[in-house]
């Protein structure tokens, strides 16, 4: 297949699961070593570290921690070959000229392979505790849309301005510049009107919650249309957490377990965090929508090897590049999913 895989690194502890059921849980620097290394060994093409600053969103609580996606991709490039990495960063934390600086060295450091991924925020709760100021749905995209400018800015010209509503660079000058050029591939998520047109406009993939296809291919339209406007062409990636098996059978009863034991008290508390994500999470409806991390159950990839990889095969027809894959054992299930759906 000519599809991408990539893998949640895992760097906020917890899980990826919102059940009772079992999972690995390990959040530490050890264990995302032992990941991103295998990982590597294997031909996953990319690892992306979420961020977080306020844990208890995910499987469990939460309560060893986060590790900041950026310092750990500088700490993990020196064992790796060639996986990429993608640094999820929040703009109302991570001002742009930092990301600009901080992603630069990443990219000398990985020679070429680090890409950030950029969430405009959804969390409120998390940006108020720390002093964030809350903006509305809309602000927060005509913020990021000035913060891609000013990051893009200063890693393709030898001296930047920039007049903005929320930024202001001065001649300013980054040295050294990414290895990636004209930039390192900039990610993007949400699935809102706002997010699509930021998409089409300035990022390089746009990133989908688990859905059904005729709901991608609503939003893949949307941003190509965008994007055509600008002259531009954008490429798409979506989340999906995988049961892939020998059987349906199989793939079908670990899905019922995992869904039996959901945890009702972790899936409120994240509905009623997320009330302020326009778009995202708008369709989901069961209660399985919300036991995998970013609807990853609504993409579909549960059932047999054979029909996991007709699956992929019909989601790459429709214009899906890159399939960010999540598991309830990434270690033990990632060698079998990639000798028997994605080398078969």
């Amino acid at each position: 297949m000519s599809v991408q895989v990539a893998i949640w690194g895992a760097s906020i502890s917890g899980g990826f699961l919102r059940s009772e059921a079992e999972q690995e849980k390990d959040g530490s620097f050890a264990y995302n070593l032992r990941l991103t290394q295998f990982a590597d060994a294997l031909g996953v093409d990319a690892i992306l570290f979420p961020t977080r600053y306020l844990g208890g969103l995910g499987g469990g609580d939460g309560s060893d921690g986060q590790l900041d996606s950026l310092s750990i991709v500088g700490a993990l490039a020196a064992h790796t070959e060639r996986i990429h990495f993608i640094s999820a960063v929040l703009p109302g934390f991570v001002p742009p000229v930092t990301l600009a600086k901080m992603g630069a060295t990443l990219d000398v450091i990985t020679s070429g392979r680090w890409h950030v991924n950029l969430v405009s925020g959804w969390f409120q709760g998390e940006q108020e505790m720390f002093g964030v100021p809350w903006m509305s749905h809309s602000e927060r995209y005509r913020r990021s849309e000035e913060y891609l400018q000013v990051v893009k800015g200063l890693w393709q010209h030898e001296e930047f301005s920039f007049r903005g509503d929320y930024y202001q660079i001065h001649a300013g000058r980054i040295r050294p510049f990414p290895v990636q050029k004209p930039y390192p591939a900039i990610f993007q998520g949400g699935n809102s009107e706002e997010a699509q047109i930021m998409a089409g406009k300035l990022s390089d993939w746009y990133f989908m919650n688990g859905a059904p296809l005729d709901e991608l291919q609503r939003q893949m339209n949307r941003v190509r249309e965008v994007a055509a406007l600008h002259n531009r062409q954008v490429r798409f990636a979506v989340n999906a957490f995988v049961i892939a098996r020998e059987t349906e059978r199989e793939a079908l009863e670990e899905f019922q377990y995992i869904v039996e034991r959901a945890d009702l008290t972790a899936i409120n508390k994240f509905k009623n965090h997320a009330r302020g994500a326009a778009g995202m999470w708008s369709r989901a409806a069961a209660i399985s929508d919300f036991v995998a991390n970013n609807e990853g159950f609504r993409t579909g990839l549960v059932g047999s090897y054979q029909q996991v990889r007709e699956k992929i095969d019909e989601l790459h027809r429709a214009g899906i590049d890159m399939i960010l894959t999540a598991f309830r054992h990434p270690l033990d299930e990632l060698g079998p999913f990639f000798e028997e759906v994605m080398r078969a």
